[in-house]
């Protein structure tokens, strides 16, 4: 059950229960998934620190067995060997000088695991001679690496850059290798390692199904295990950090270290999923601890609503009904609500049968009341012209006028049977106007040659329903004022049929040819105030005014006026066709 617009106000008390709850749960919530995030972070941040130890341990003993070879090549650079072979002369000399040299090579490679290789090139004469460690090396890579080799040595590219990185990264065919060089006049003695070679110790490193320990360059590009890189989408760059996050599908936590006796680094590859498995337990319980509120509060809210909130709208739903109107409403609080719910609906269904009762009683009492009134107006008698009829008949059996005695008792007759018509509200147009000819045939006989009248209906509503007495009081009012013993007066009574957009209307016009409306007079009733007469008494207007506003509302305009042309006064009455109708509006 929900009132529109009520629910998610800002005032409302469900906004408020909702607010109240998220005020409540929301710092626990956000703790608690900062502390699994920070609990991540901290996993990751030790994991890396491992493997960064670990990478710079291992990467210090390669530049070491990097730098043992360094120093070898810088101190055959100040011995003969390279002196003599530089400076020979003969043919003979210079082989004597080339084989020495090669023995001597021979012979001191095995001092150093980390190398796969010496060789030496000579300018002038453009020799490549090589002294390899390993037996199983094909002719064409040794042919390959050769070219590489003497190609770079021309270009002169080996001698630019870092002086402290004297190891170059360089890909030969499949294969890559770390190439270092230096130079005595014209002769470059150097030597190469195979990156396979250098990462065999570290097959051993325990990263995780998935991960890998790999070699890059300072560019950012894989020297091994370039495929994994690849398929995965892992972006290798300088961090600025300890470690970064990347991959596309899946995550890589990366640690790296690089050389410093070369253009490349150690890159550790960790599937980040493995590191978070290190947290199952704890992370685990954050899930559901967080799942459970996300669960359990809208459950909880719901179970408030249904309790508490659900009935009382269920009370502003009938108390927003009674103010529309219907007072019959009542408040089910039966349907799975509290104790103290149910008591408050039957307080106020018990309080809505009291009030209904006591609207009735009073409706009904305003509407004796009215009616009282509507009788007590209706039997109004003028006793002025109670008197002079009676005087009139007195008159006429004086002077034997049976004729007009009888004509005159029969009016009187017809005359006060329908003014104690008290009971009814409304009676057809035609006995209105018949009541309205019998006293101005009355009136006739009081002022005989003075007083004429037309009374003009169309036949199709003589039966429409209108209050008793509105005509005839008006014309009663026109004799009082406009009928003297000094000149004539014509009265005229016109109806019309009226039909407009709101309805349809008799249109009653009462007009005389005396002497109109006083100035005051006329100002009060045209402004809806009642008219008392010299004695402090309400005129038959009055009567009329409150009659017509009892039975109709103030849907009823009266309307007075004077003839500008003859100066009579005017009264215009417009009544609805079905006076049930309107009475319901």
């Amino acid at each position: 059950m929900k009132i529109p617009g009520l629910l998610l106000q800002r005032g409302s008390l469900n906004f408020k229960l909702i607010l109240s709850v998220l005020i409540m749960t929301g710092p626990l919530l956000s703790m608690l998934l900062y502390n699994n995030f920070y609990a991540i972070d901290v996993v990751r941040e030790q994991v890396a620190d491992s493997y960064k130890n670990m990478l710079t341990l291992y990467m210090k003993q390669i530049d070491s067995g990097l730098n043992d070879v360094d120093a070898y090549l810088n101190s055959m650079l100040s011995g003969i060997d390279l002196v003599s072979l530089d400076q020979a002369e003969s043919d003979a000399d210079y082989y004597d000088s080339k084989v020495f040299l090669f023995n001597k090579l021979g012979k001191d490679i095995a001092l150093y695991d980390s190398l796969s290789s010496f060789f030496v090139y000579a300018e002038k004469r453009q020799e490549f001679m090589d002294v390899n460690k390993t037996q199983n090396l094909t002719l064409e890579e040794k042919d390959l690496i050769q070219q590489y080799v003497s190609d770079l040595i021309r270009s002169a590219s080996i001698f630019k850059g870092n002086s402290a990185q004297r190891w170059h990264y360089a890909r030969i065919g499949q294969n890559d290798y770390l190439i270092d060089i230096v130079r005595y006049g014209s002769v470059y003695l150097g030597g190469w390692v195979r990156t396979d070679q250098l990462m065999a110790p570290l097959q051993s490193l325990q990263i995780g199904e998935g991960g890998s320990v790999l070699l890059a360059n300072d560019q950012g590009e894989p020297i091994t295990d370039t495929e994994l890189v690849d398929e995965n989408g892992i972006q290798l760059h300088q961090s600025e950090g300890d470690y970064y996050l990347t991959g596309s599908d899946r995550k890589y936590l990366i640690v790296d270290s690089a050389s410093v006796r070369g253009n490349f680094k150690l890159v550790a590859v960790i599937p980040d999923h493995l590191i978070l498995d290190r947290l199952p337990y704890l992370q685990g319980i954050i899930w559901i601890i967080t799942a459970s509120s996300l669960l359990f509060i809208p459950i909880g809210l719901y179970s408030i609503r249904q309790a508490i909130l659900v009935p009382l709208y269920r009370v502003l739903l009938s108390m927003k009904k009674v103010r529309g109107g219907d007072w019959s409403i009542r408040v089910d609080m039966h349907k799975g609500g509290s104790e103290e719910f149910r008591i408050l609906g039957e307080s106020f269904n018990s309080m809505m049968t009291e009030i209904e009762t006591l609207r009735v009683n009073v409706y009904e009492e305003q509407l004796n009341k009215q009616k009282e009134e509507l009788q007590r107006l209706q039997l109004q008698v003028n006793p002025h012209f109670f008197l002079n009829s009676l005087n009139i008949v007195y008159n006429l059996a004086k002077v034997k006028n049976y004729e007009l005695t009888m004509k005159l008792t029969r009016s009187l007759v017809h005359y006060f049977r329908y003014m104690f018509r008290s009971n009814t509200s409304f009676v057809p147009l035609k006995d209105e106007l018949e009541h309205t000819r019998n006293y101005l045939g009355i009136q006739a006989l009081r002022f005989p040659e003075k007083l004429t009248w037309t009374l003009e209906v169309p036949d199709y509503l003589t039966d429409t329903p209108i209050p008793p007495l509105v005509i005839q009081s008006f014309v009663e009012n026109s004799i009082k004022h406009a009928v003297t013993m000094d000149r004539p007066v014509h009265i005229s009574v016109r109806i019309d049929f009226v039909d407009e957009d709101s309805g349809s209307w008799v249109k009653i016009s009462i007009l005389d040819t005396g002497c109109g409306f006083g100035e005051k007079v006329l100002r009060e009733l045209q402004a809806g105030r009642s008219v008392e007469n010299e004695r402090g008494e309400h005129t038959g207007i009055w009567n009329v005014q409150r009659r017509l506003m009892l039975l109709y509302g103030d849907s009823v305009p009266i309307r007075y006026a004077n003839d500008p042309e003859i100066g009579g006064a005017s009264v215009f009455i417009i009544l609805p066709i079905n006076p049930l109708m309107e009475d319901k509006q």
